[in-house]
């Protein structure tokens, strides 16, 4: 089987990466940081890392070109971390 790496793999990685950095520093973390809100946090990026491996089978699946693949899910990580942005300055 040969694996295909792609954003959205790289994100899940970073995803699941950042859950377990969170759940395993929770008792070094600040104290002005409550728990709830660190597993929240953690919990929120396990479900980031669900749905982009869930959505990167699905492009696997309808876009067979390994280029192709990586444009439309790297053009579509680039719309989320600008998305993202523009979000958080507006409620500052």
């Amino acid at each position: 089987m040969k694996v295909k790496l792609t954003p959205l793999n790289i994100v899940s990685a970073i995803c699941l990466t950042g859950a377990i950095l969170l759940l395993v520093n929770k008792k070094q973390s600040l104290q002005e940081t409550p728990n709830a809100l660190i597993d929240l946090m953690a919990g929120l990026s396990v479900l980031a890392a669900i749905i982009s491996f869930i959505s990167d089978q699905i492009f696997r699946k309808f876009i067979p070109s390994v280029k192709k693949l990586w444009l439309v899910e790297g053009v579509l990580v680039s719309f989320i971390i600008i998305l993202i942005l523009i979000i958080k300055t507006s409620i500052r």
